[in-house]
């Protein structure tokens, strides 16, 4: 049996650890930062989706090449649902559209920390967001 003192323990170290978890996604006391280059973003982002199931969160794995093109792919319980294309940077966003919707991504930075939000339409018309974070 625990004594006291070590179920505090434990306790806290739970709740920092969910809390760590979630701020990471998290853009408080982060600044937009204009996209003015597909180098800015390049690389390998990853974080979790809303709204593509209303009974969980989806995780997304994407990859941005310097050239303005990205691929992204979606493990799911039923399949797995991916895709890619070209790149488009306006006002300062990018943007990519697809057969499946199109997605407009918002930089934020604060300090060492980046976050890349996705607002995304499907094709079916549901909206979907997604908090990436390089990986």
């Amino acid at each position: 049996m625990l004594k006291t003192s070590h179920a505090l323990v434990l306790l806290v170290v739970a709740v920092l650890a969910l809390a760590g978890c979630a701020t990471q996604g998290s853009t408080v006391g982060m600044q937009p930062v204009p996209i003015t280059d597909f180098k800015m973003v390049a690389g390998k982002w990853q974080g979790p989706v809303t709204g593509i199931s209303s009974k969980r969160d989806d995780w997304v794995e994407m990859s941005i090449t310097p050239e303005g093109r990205f691929d992204f792919g979606i493990a799911r319980t039923i399949g797995v649902f991916e895709g890619g294309g070209p790149l488009t940077l306006a006002d300062g966003k990018m943007q990519g559209k697809g057969e499946r919707g199109s997605i407009i991504y918002t930089l934020y930075q604060g300090g060492d920390r980046r976050v890349l939000k996705g607002d995304a339409t499907l094709s079916d018309g549901r909206q979907v967001s997604a908090t990436l974070t390089p990986r």
